[in-house]
């Protein structure tokens, strides 16, 4: 239940993961690489997408994830540049890709005439 960073994986052995594509918040919002490594940020409201994200690789049978704001240590010039240099690969060879769509919410079921209509479409 607790999210942490794993570091100790070799480049030619990366295990299944998912990764989160999603709008970034405020700078202050977001959570980072050093909040995560210090065990800080679960107030930031970007703390939510990521638990989130983490719960839906656990119910996919996933134990890795990815998220940029968090996953990339943008202190190291090195780790930031060679991140954004393979943003496409991280993507392309992800298990699963989730979209966190802050604006969209498919909580509720609406009436219209006799036909249920999901309250998501339409904001989608």
């Amino acid at each position: 239940g607790e999210l942490s960073i794993t570091d100790n994986l070799a480049a030619n052995a990366i295990p299944p993961y998912a990764i989160l594509s999603h709008t970034w918040g405020a700078e202050d919002e977001e959570v980072t690489f050093d909040n995560l490594a210090d065990n800080a940020g679960r107030e930031k409201p970007g703390y939510k997408k990521i638990q989130l994200c983490g719960e839906q690789a656990k119910r996919d049978g996933l134990q890795f994830f990815w998220v940029d704001t968090c996953c990339i240590n943008k202190a190291n010039k090195a780790e930031l540049s060679l991140a954004i240099r393979s943003m496409f690969r991280w993507y392309r060879n992800a298990t699963k890709c989730y979209v966190y769509l802050e604006d969209v919410s498919i909580k509720k079921e609406k009436r219209v005439d006799t036909l249920s209509e999901l309250t998501w479409k339409p904001a989608f």
